[in-house]
């Protein structure tokens, strides 16, 4: 079974990943590295959130954002 996401861990994912993606720093990748560590969902969220980028940049007909997202919801641990 496929552990859900809420989705406010799928924005913060999609931003850290977005910010060290445009300004691979030290910075960012202790920020995402830290936020990756403070709850077990944020790695489930980074990889949904990867999976969708890289299928929205392909042009992949994926269907609509959030299609493999869990139920709405806090995200806890930062």
């Amino acid at each position: 079974m496929q552990a859900l996401v809420p989705d406010a861990c799928l924005a913060s994912a999609a931003s850290l990943f977005a910010a060290l993606h445009a300004d691979p720093t030290l910075d960012n990748a202790e920020r995402l590295a830290q936020w990756l560590g403070a709850d077990a969902r944020h790695a489930r969220a980074l990889d949904i959130a990867l999976t969708e980028w890289g299928l929205v940049r392909s042009g992949h007909p994926a269907g609509e954002p959030g299609d493999l997202r869990g139920p709405r919801g806090s995200c806890g641990g930062g």
